[in-house]
């Protein structure tokens, strides 16, 4: 009975690493086309929400929402391939532990999944804030 449990679960493990793999790339993706759509949409149709951009109160709040905006998409790119490059060490410590050299360390790995889920947040924070201070940007010009 216990070993059909410990299957149970070693296969329920694999399909929960499987949706996390799932998830995080259409994290991603989901992030960067959201972040790409609202930076374009803004910068095309800003003219056409605000009449008259020259004398519109407050562009910086537009500038610095294009600026984050901007940094959503480019911090995301830089967390996808820091991401690539903390799985390969992983499964490179892995690959050493099971020939043979105690290279395996969960806490080392620990801390590097802690650092992409930190670029994760980040890049969430500065998508948030950007679209927001666009946002009011518009509706203190209309």
């Amino acid at each position: 009975m216990e070993n059909s449990f410990e299957e149970y679960l070693n296969k329920y493990r694999d399909e929960l690493v499987i949706l996390l793999h799932k998830s995080q790339d259409q994290f991603e993706k989901q992030l960067s086309y959201i972040s790409a759509g609202s930076l374009t949409l803004s910068v095309g149709f800003i003219k056409d929400v605000v009449k008259n951009i020259g004398s519109a109160k407050y562009k910086w709040l537009l500038q610095f929402g294009w600026i984050l905006l901007a940094l959503t998409l480019l911090v995301n790119c830089i967390s996808h391939i820091i991401s690539a490059s903390k799985h390969n060490k992983t499964i490179d410590e892995i690959n050493n532990e099971l020939n043979g050299n105690d290279t395996y360390d969960h806490n080392q790995i620990k801390i590097r999944y802690k650092q992409i889920e930190f670029l994760n947040w980040a890049t969430i924070g500065l998508m948030i804030v950007g679209i927001l201070l666009i946002i009011l940007f518009v509706s203190s010009n209309l």
